[in-house]
């Protein structure tokens, strides 16, 4: 290998006895894409995100119109009542009932109310006067407890459904002070009021069914579908698209005096490199059933995208100016241009200067670094068209410690970028979509995925979790809180 490296000396020695040591020139052709190796890079598809969306319907007029439909105070101590099953029988009572009372549990919306009530019964013996006799003048009126109930629904067609019926009407206990039996009269006077109060309330209900199903549900969820379909502008020339797909209904809610119901919705987030996508504007999807996945979980790809001016700038920091010498000749890196090919490598064009002035071509595929989480070429080598022009009298460079230097060199930091990207991917998320309509999400940069050569950008794609939220109909307030509403 000595007597190797001395011919080497010996006859670079006599070529610059010969030519004076003048500067040997470089002049390669620019490396190609291998035929057949083209590779499109596209930024692909990610896992489905789960978007909840809450649905508010203002309850307060449906229960406000309940309210002034059913009487507070109903029925009279001066007006008797016959009781079929005997002729011989009559009643007479006076009501008073509390406010309604409204819970939600799933799809079931609850109203109770307390009835309180004074009571009177009439016996006309075969011979005699008739006899009377009351219950609850004089002491605690006896009381009925009053439950009716609302299934709510909501229908493919997005139409909100309800269906409203008396589900109990009893006594409010079993103690005595709430039935009003006269027993020397033969009298029940509690079944007669239940009897009469279950047709009333009865008759109300579907005045409220009518309301409830009155509220258009469809024309809300278009408004915001249709804004969650255009695409988000992350920075110049990068959009985030939602690609939403995929409507379900997840539960409902009662939320003060308003009724919220959660539609989930099921997205493909990513983002699209280039000019700004085309506005796909599909219709609202028909509703499907609700499944048990939680909500507010998102799956996005994030791209940090490292522009080849950048990478020439922060291999140029390191290497521009920098010698390599070998066997007494020596040259020098007077600049550096980092490129694309088509076929998923980097070219890194170095232009020298000394005893070789010219360009040389250095290719390479870029690589992800896990460990350091950074991109590297590993593999970084000149290009044949150079590999030859080094061969003809120029072999020496190919024998210093540019090449080495050069791997070196080219390793890039990706938390950085990443962080860039994750930060302006979360600031265009959380942004208004139109009036009442806000949308929401936290973003977190996980594990580096891959690393794509585009025309533009080395696209590095990272792994990344977080949350997406609609809220809706976020500006609409209650003016005041329905009083029956806990």
């Amino acid at each position: 290998m000595k007597h190797t490296e001395l011919l080497w000396g010996l006859a670079l020695l006599a070529t610059c006895a010969l030519s004076a040591c003048r500067s040997e020139t470089l002049t390669p052709s620019a490396p190609t894409s291998r035929p057949g190796q083209r590779k499109i890079p596209e930024l692909p598809s990610v896992p489905v995100s789960i978007v909840d969306a809450p649905i508010s319907y203002a309850l307060e007029p449906a229960l406000t119109a309940l309210e002034q439909a059913v009487p507070r105070r109903f029925g009279s101590l001066d007006k008797r009542l016959p009781i079929p099953s005997s002729k011989r029988q009559q009643v007479a009572f006076a009501a008073t009932r509390t406010p309604f009372l409204v819970k939600f549990d799933g799809q079931k919306l609850t109203l109770t109310t307390t009835v309180s009530y004074k009571g009177r019964g009439w016996y006309k013996p075969v011979i005699g006067p008739t006899l009377s006799a009351s219950c609850g003048t004089d002491e605690a009126p006896p009381r009925l407890h009053v439950v009716l109930t609302t299934d709510i629904g909501l229908k493919p067609s997005w139409v909100l459904e309800s269906r409203s019926r008396v589900t109990s009407l009893r006594p409010a206990s079993n103690d005595a002070r709430d039935a009003c039996l006269v027993t020397f009269l033969k009298v029940d006077v509690t079944e007669q009021v239940v009897r009469a109060v279950r047709p009333m309330l009865a008759s109300k209900l579907p005045a409220l069914d009518r309301k409830i199903a009155a509220f258009d549900v469809r024309r809300r969820v278009e408004k915001w579908y249709g804004m969650m379909q255009r695409p988000i502008r992350v920075r110049d020339s990068l959009w985030l698209d939602l690609a939403p797909e995929q409507l379900r209904l997840g539960n409902f809610s009662l939320q003060d005096s308003a009724l919220v119901a959660t539609v989930r919705l099921y997205a493909h987030p990513r983002l699209i490199a280039g000019p700004q996508p085309l506005d796909p504007k599909s219709p609202l999807p028909p509703l499907s059933p609700a499944l048990k996945e939680v909500g507010d979980s998102a799956r996005i790809r994030i791209e940090g995208l490292l522009p080849y001016d950048v990478a020439s700038a922060t291999l140029s920091r390191g290497l521009i100016g920098r010698k390599f010498r070998r066997f007494g000749r020596s040259v020098r890196i007077d600049s550096l241009v980092v490129s694309p090919l088509d076929d998923g490598r980097v070219v890194l064009a170095v232009r020298v200067s000394g005893d070789i002035s010219g360009t040389a071509y250095l290719v390479g595929t870029p690589r992800l670094d896990q460990a350091t989480r950074a991109l590297v070429v590993p593999d970084l080598d000149f290009d044949v068209s150079t590999s030859n022009a080094l061969v003809q009298g120029l072999a020496w460079l190919r024998k210093g410690d540019m090449v080495v230097q050069l791997r070196k060199q080219a390793r890039f930091p990706l938390d950085t970028i990443l962080e860039e990207t994750r930060t302006k991917v979360q600031d265009a998320l959380n942004r208004d979509l139109t009036d009442g309509v806000q949308l929401s999400g936290t973003v977190r940069t996980g594990k580096l995925l891959d690393v794509l050569v585009h025309p533009r950008w080395l696209v590095v794609q990272a792994e990344a979790a977080g949350t997406l939220a609609l809220d809706v109909d976020r500006a609409i307030t209650v003016k005041r809180k329905f009083s029956g509403v806990r």
